[in-house]
């Protein structure tokens, strides 16, 4: 009997070994997934139909390799995709038992049925898994067919392909597994639910204990390094980046891709994607919000997303705080700024002739609104004003509402709503409190729209992709930058000017200066009820956008500087490590003058609270501060000194001699 079963088994091999050179795969071929590069040429991640992250077999370590072949096909390198006696031994069972219920399939043969059958156990669906196995052995290698095998196997937990399982189980690539973590992986894929070694240690305990003498019986290791393998503690632990070190920006892409070439293409295709995305910058940005975030509720939320400041190609992306968690990407989502939204109010004040130094009280004022009701804005703090005049530079330093309302009322709020519009954002409403953020915008957008103050004026619409090459070498799309002058250079460097005072003593982001290391400028923001906290700011390369709050809106109770600002203060410093320590470019028509923060004036030696601004030759305060001269320059205005004598040399008992 058993002659016979084995007779027309190799009879069926023979044919169907036959049919392997004349009849091909089916009409998909065996799934190439996709690629994703950063800008340096790195690799970011695989694309691929379930949650899986694709490597090369040198990446997966070799106990591992070793492992699954010892458990799964001991016969792996001595088959032609077909386990004779392994076959005959499942089809005496199943005869037995008059339906299938034993495989005996070989990796090839898994990973046959895994990319083109079903797992429906019949004879026709086991006859083509032989047929195709037989063919994917005389067109692939076997470290290919190993390769996606490993890739591909579900391991529980949500987790295909080893590298995912690695992350999911211990928290490392599989690179770094140590035998007993390869041994205990590579016993998952029988009974993934049943082993999963977060529900059931015991059992996959024992799974690993059976890999393990597996490889021993096979030569791959010693009796010795199995039973220290078997008594290692094993500790289990889910990465932070399971899915991914930029998974929010992969979905982004991935998104893109599949709806302008479809999935067959981007799962099966073999795009190669090359992207904006900096790795080391986006893992700044993850330990970043991941310091920022720890001692923190843990369902409050972060957004972060960082452009180029030339190109406004998107360097990182974080659209939440754990995409396993929620894949909804907060990035791109509508938030109100707060007054991160002012610096392009206070950018049409000085296009109006406004300088840095003009004064505007803050003091109460009632506002009555077009549909009869009257608004009041205050600031935060003890008191609601302030009951003095500002410069326009002091009060974005300190974020003065009084003032940024007043000022928005003087220039109409229709006109600033349009030139608001002019860096990227889109139906900004006209209405007073535009400049403490009552319109919804994005991060992405934000940090665009900030980056035209350190790009002298110019605006780049944000761009993640650049190019996608197709399997066979042919370019499908390439992207180039879309810029836009919008403001004058003399007006970007003004605000930028204004805007490092923020990070300077007295401004609401002076504790970030330390941590930044380098010449930066921001602004903070806080909406009303405290629900969302904002820092947005730049350097003269990178501009970064935080959001930090509740996916529901309700109050976070925190500030934009001690929430938000320390994410982006970190981040800025971790992702320029490598990059020049430039400063803003000044433009030539732009002096640099010492002001009195009391008068508006240029300021005098005797002046308490003095600041650098910066102002156009044809808009710059002339008149010396008044307030804080020596009184003898007044007896001096009265009572001209005689010949050359220096008039502080005058004592003032001879000034009427």
């Amino acid at each position: 009997m058993l002659r016979k079963i084995t007779l027309s088994v190799l009879i069926i091999i023979a044919v169907l070994f036959g049919a392997a050179f004349t009849i091909g795969l089916p009409s998909a071929a065996v799934p190439k997934s996709s690629t994703v590069y950063d800008i340096n040429g790195t690799v970011v991640q695989g694309l691929s139909e379930q949650n899986q992250v694709q490597v090369e077999i040198d990446q997966m370590s070799p106990h591992f390799v070793n492992g699954i072949i010892a458990i799964e096909d001991k016969n792996f390198y001595r088959h032609h995709g077909v386990d004779i006696s392994g076959m005959v031994r499942a089809m005496l069972t199943n005869i037995k038992a008059g339906k299938i219920v034993a495989g005996g399939s070989t990796i090839t043969q898994q990973t046959a049925k895994t990319l083109f059958l079903s797992n429906e156990r019949t004879w026709s669906r086991k006859i083509k898994e032989l047929y195709y196995s037989i063919l994917m052995e005389s067109r692939y290698s076997k470290e290919e067919i190993l390769t996606m095998y490993c890739n591909s196997i579900y391991f529980g937990e949500g987790a295909y392909g080893v590298e995912l399982a690695s992350r999911t189980y211990f928290a490392k690539h599989a690179a770094d597994l140590t035998l007993a973590e390869a041994a205990l992986l590579a016993g998952l894929p029988q009974s993934p639910s049943y082993y999963d070694p977060y529900v059931r240690p015991e059992e996959a305990k024992t799974r690993q204990g059976q890999v393990l003498q597996r490889m021993v019986e096979e030569g791959m290791i010693s009796a010795e390094e199995k039973e220290t393998a078997a008594g290692e503690k094993l500790v289990y632990k889910r990465a932070q980046f399971a899915a991914g070190e930029a998974p929010y920006f992969v979905a982004v892409v991935r998104d893109y891709l599949r709806e302008k070439y479809g999935d067959s293409m981007v799962y099966r295709g073999g795009l190669r994607v090359y992207t904006t995305l900096d790795l080391n910058m986006q893992r700044a940005a993850n330990e970043a919000y991941l310091a920022g975030l720890k001692n923190q509720n843990a369902n409050l939320q972060v957004a972060l997303a960082a452009v180029d400041v030339k190109t406004g190609q998107i360097r990182a992306l974080v659209g939440g705080r754990d995409f396993s968690g929620s894949s909804y990407n907060r990035a791109f989502a509508q938030r109100q700024p707060g007054s991160t939204f002012k610096p392009f109010v206070y950018s049409l004040a000085l296009e109006r002739g406004y300088n840095p130094a003009s004064t505007i009280m803050c003091e109460e004022r009632v506002y009555k609104l077009p549909n009869g009701d009257t608004y009041k804005p205050t600031d935060y703090g003890d008191e609601p004003y302030h009951w003095r005049p500002f410069t326009l530079k002091e009060a974005i330093m300190v974020s003065d509402n009084s003032v940024s309302v007043a000022l928005t009322d003087q220039l109409g709020v229709t006109d600033a709503a349009n030139y608001a519009q002019q860096f990227g954002f889109r139906n900004i409403q006209p209405i007073l409190s535009l400049p403490l953020g009552s319109n919804e915008v994005t991060p992405v957008d934000m940090a665009a729209g900030y980056a035209v103050f350190a790009n002298q004026g110019v605006y780049n619409q944000p761009i993640y992709l650049l190019k996608v090459v197709n399997d066979d070498g042919v370019v499908l799309e390439n992207n180039t930058t879309r810029s836009t002058p919008v403001i004058s250079a003399e007006n970007a460097y003004q605000i930028t000017n204004m805007l490092t005072g923020v990070l300077e003593p007295g401004g609401t982001g002076s504790a970030l200066k330390a941590q930044v290391g380098r010449i930066a400028a921001g602004k903070t923001g806080t909406t009303e009820q405290k629900n969302d906290a904002w820092f947005v700011g730049y350097t003269p390369q990178l501009c970064c956008a935080v959001w930090v709050g509740y996916d529901q809106g309700k109050a976070a109770n925190l500030f934009g500087g001690s929430a938000a600002g320390p994410i982006w203060a970190s981040f800025i410093r971790n992702a320029s490590a490598n990059l020049p320590p430039n400063d803003f470019v000044r433009p030539n028509g732009v002096d640099l003058i010492n002001i009195c923060l009391d008068s508006g004036l240029v300021a005098v030696e005797a002046c308490p609270r003095k600041n650098t601004m910066a102002f156009t030759r044809t808009n710059q305060p002339n008149e010396i501060c008044y307030l804080h001269q020596p009184i003898t320059h007044w007896f001096d205005e009265l009572f001209p000194p005689r010949g050359d004598e220096p008039r502080s040399d005058r004592p003032w008992w001879q000034i009427w001699d």
